[in-house]
């Protein structure tokens, strides 16, 4: 009998159990729809209001700059990076981002990175762009429910912790556990045109980790995230290492955004997905993760590729604390495959 080959793999399978990760992929948007305010009633900037929020624009009027161009954060710093007469200017812009960022705190509320951090497992991921510490702030509460998704900081957070000699990586403020000396910031990528992402050690580790998630996906969520045109070198390295997954043909291609962003979104990503398998949403509790925690694969796949839906008695709902999503999730069981 000769051999044939199928335009796809299929899905990793092992002992009824999905091997392949679910990868989140977050940008600004996911972080002003969880936490538009912090604890502490502080607004969380998006780049295109960071000047004001972070009391930059009389500093920025002061070396000429229109409104207009102040609210192109992006392409404002991308044409001051390296030009000697911004040299102080550049220092002072990325001084205030820091410890802006830093200074954030999550709510004490259920926020929907809560509800994101708990509905992937160990073997998924979130890569998120985002400098604020909300993401690993919602990981630290949630992590005794255990079985929690990896973390990639490919333009490095404020919240993480870098020992250069150990090669360790953690909390910020926390002691590396090698060497017991505090952690160092972790470098901060700033948007400037051209990204050179193997640089710098930790950016290039992280795109590394980003990568091989990737391309070993069996499904994608973009939370948020407008893969902005300043930051090409991104979408190219995501878009091609999704690719390597040889699986996109059935695999999920979700994206969460604003109803206004649909069909831009679909057009940004269209290199990417398949038609068929493609789901907008316009908020976070209208997509698969929501509907589906911590099996949202396993539910598709076993309607799509074993004709046996699954019931969505497991869905998420609005819980009141922590402690009741903890007790809701640990429920959550269902994780072998209808094969």
């Amino acid at each position: 009998m000769g051999s044939f080959s199928l335009p796809y793999r299929i899905p990793s399978i092992s002992k009824k159990r999905l091997l392949d990760p679910h990868v989140a992929i977050l940008g600004a948007g996911a972080s002003i729809a969880s936490c538009p305010f912090d604890k502490n009633g502080n607004t969380v900037p998006a780049l295109s209001n960071i000047h004001k929020i972070l009391g930059l624009t009389d500093k920025l009027q002061s070396y000429g700059f229109s409104e207009k161009e102040m609210e192109n954060f992006e392409l404002l710093f991308s044409n001051i990076v390296g030009v000697a007469k911004y040299s102080d200017l550049q220092k002072d812009l990325e001084i205030a981002v820091r410890d802006y960022f830093q200074s954030l705190q999550i709510p004490d509320v259920v926020t929907l990175y809560d509800y994101l951090v708990l509905s992937l497992t160990e073997k998924d991921a979130i890569i998120t762009f985002n400098w604020d510490p909300f993401l690993l702030q919602a990981y630290l509460r949630n992590i005794k429910v255990g079985n929690l998704p990896q973390l990639v900081f490919p333009h490095g957070n404020v919240g993480v912790g870098i020992c250069y000699d150990c090669k360790n990586k953690g909390y910020a403020k926390y002691l590396c556990p090698s060497c017991m000396k505090p952690f160092n910031d972790m470098p901060l990528l700033f948007p400037i045109h051209k990204k050179n992402y193997y640089d710098n050690s930790i950016i290039e580790n992280e795109w590394e980790v980003a990568k091989d998630y990737l391309s070993r996906a069996a499904g994608i969520t973009v939370f948020g995230y407008g893969a902005p045109e300043t930051d090409i070198e991104a979408y190219n390295l995501l878009k091609e290492s999704y690719k390597k997954s040889n699986i996109t043909t059935i695999a999920p291609f979700s994206i969460i955004n604003l109803k206004s962003e649909e069909e831009t979104q679909k057009k940004k990503w269209s290199e990417i997905y398949d038609d068929r398998m493609f789901l907008f949403s316009s908020s976070f509790k209208e997509s698969i993760l929501w509907t589906s925690p911590r099996v949202s694969l396993e539910h598709l796949f076993d309607a799509i590729l074993q004709q046996q839906p699954r019931s969505h008695t497991k869905s998420y709902r609005d819980f009141e604390t922590l402690e009741e999503l903890h007790n809701f999730v640990q429920t959550i069981t269902e994780f072998e495959m209808a094969i």
